[in-house]
């Protein structure tokens, strides 16, 4: 049992010489046994050691008791113990979130806060052995998960390690009785409420009865698969740096070539990197919105999905880009509604200050002028009062003499501007009617001809924030 520990910490690069092992501890066969066998390697393998204790406040003096056993133990083995408590079924409440997710939840804080404390070369051990990952396979199959959720638990995540993951729960149990080792018994254990409870006591035994080597074999699989998602995951993430940018303001902007003539199962790994780098994290991101992701770089411009954690993807002129939805909506209609009152004003726009300037000449003595922001307007075709403002439902301009309209968004789409940039461009605007799409063109109704008697010349200046 050792032996094949040791073998199996090796492989995994788990820990250095010189380096700490902060190891969880419930008081439970599993755990038990790991602060055992990693008793007996501290020395050999030159690494020292500690443990850590949560109490969930659930079991009231039994679970009191479990933490009273577990200082014993590792006082006995001359070994630091530190024990935290959290109100588990409060914060679960207050949170939103199941028993099992709070317990989760607070271990691993409890686990980094301990492990801080040892430095940079320090690691958490964790108890979970081969039956804990055939258990966790089949509820992740459950729950609709892919090749990566296939590969089950690691043996090494970050900082956090798990040397029993070789050994099943039978040679756990085995090996306490060979060597006499006593440990507790959680009563919670057995209590069906719980998914993988369910799992344990109900599923696995009808598998073992197929196979009494069922879980080591769901086991042995999850490692393949770990591998295989490992290698995708790794030329997704190359592929991903050549074809990938992400702009100032966080969105992530990705050029479909990059997908194309890719095998499906590439391209979903790829997608997926994308929709973690955009979400933050990966875990409520589906296969339902991977084929989505798919479908929308195959389509056509100007399409969008949603995305867990609040973030839209959107398909834009070769590129894939993903954003919070905030301020994002098409025709969002974002308005400063600045009356031109005076000669001179600023005005807080999306991406800094609009400035301006505005007078009124009587006579059109100078040529007009070919600065793009600088631009005279017939005084006398303005129907209403005129606003500097972003775009609305509605809005539209004259494209020639002859009258014919064209819908602002129609013309920059055409003139493929990104959707995420429409909402921010100035705009001149008589009511619905745009004078001056600030940065591309003037409206020609208002454009200023030999009949003109009055001009309104007006200058635009961005003053970034």
């Amino acid at each position: 049992m050792i032996n094949k520990i040791t073998a199996y910490m090796k492989q995994h690069h788990m820990i250095q010489k010189g380096g700490h092992i902060c190891v969880g501890v419930s008081g439970g066969a599993d755990s038990v046994c790991l602060f055992r066998i990693l008793d007996a390697l501290r020395e050999p393998m030159g690494f020292t050691m500690s443990v850590v204790h949560i109490e969930h406040g659930i079991r009231g003096q039994e679970s009191l008791d479990d933490m009273e056993f577990v200082k014993n133990i590792a006082d006995t083995a001359g070994v630091p113990f530190a024990a935290y408590a959290y109100p588990v079924e409060k914060i679960a409440a207050d949170q939103g979130l199941s028993v099992e997710e709070a317990g989760r939840k607070v271990r691993y804080e409890a686990f980094e806060k301990e492990a801080a404390k040892y430095g940079k070369n320090t690691r958490i051990a964790l108890a979970h052995h081969a039956n804990d990952n055939a258990e966790t396979v089949l509820f992740r199959l459950c729950r609709g998960s892919g090749i990566d959720g296939l590969g089950g638990i690691r043996p090494v995540r970050d900082n956090i390690i798990r040397p029993l993951l070789c050994v099943t729960r039978g040679e756990i149990e085995e090996f306490l009785k060979r060597e006499g080792h006593i440990y507790r018994t959680d009563a919670t254990n057995a209590d069906d409420i719980y998914s993988r409870n369910r799992i344990r006591s109900r599923i696995m035994p009808e598998f073992e009865k197929i196979n009494p080597n069922a879980a080591l074999h769901m086991h042995m699989l999850a490692e393949d698969a770990g591998e295989i998602s490992a290698y995708l995951r790794e030329e997704a993430r190359g592929i991903r740096r050549d074809f990938m940018k992400k702009t100032d303001d966080g969105r992530v902007m990705f050029e479909i070539a990059g997908l194309l003539g890719k095998p499906s199962v590439l391209q979903k790994c790829i997608l997926l990197e994308l929709a973690e780098m955009a979400c933050g994290r990966r875990k409520d991101i589906t296969r339902e919105h991977l084929t989505s992701l798919l479908k929308l770089s195959e389509g056509v411009t100007g399409k969008q999905i949603s995305l867990p954690y609040g973030m839209t993807a959107e398909k834009s002129y070769g590129y894939l880009i993903l954003y919070p939805k905030t301020g994002q909506k098409e025709a969002d209609g974002i308005s400063s509604g600045i009356f031109l009152e005076g000669e001179t004003g600023k005005i807080n726009f999306p991406k800094g200050f609009l400035r301006y300037q505005v007078r009124r000449l009587n006579k059109k003595d100078a040529e007009i002028p070919k600065n793009m922001y600088t631009k005279w307007f017939d005084y006398d075709k303005i129907k209403d009062r005129l606003y500097f403002r972003t775009r609305m439902p509605g809005d539209y301009f004259e494209m020639n003499v002859q009258g014919n309209r064209q819908k602002l968004k129609d013309y920059l789409m055409n003139e493929k501007v990104p959707r995420e940039k429409r909402g921010q461009i100035p705009l001149l605007a008589d009511g619905s009617h745009i004078l001056w799409i600030i940065g591309y063109r003037i409206s020609e109704y208002y454009k200023v001809t030999e009949q003109t008697k009055h001009i309104l010349e007006v200058q635009y200046m961005e003053e970034r924030e």
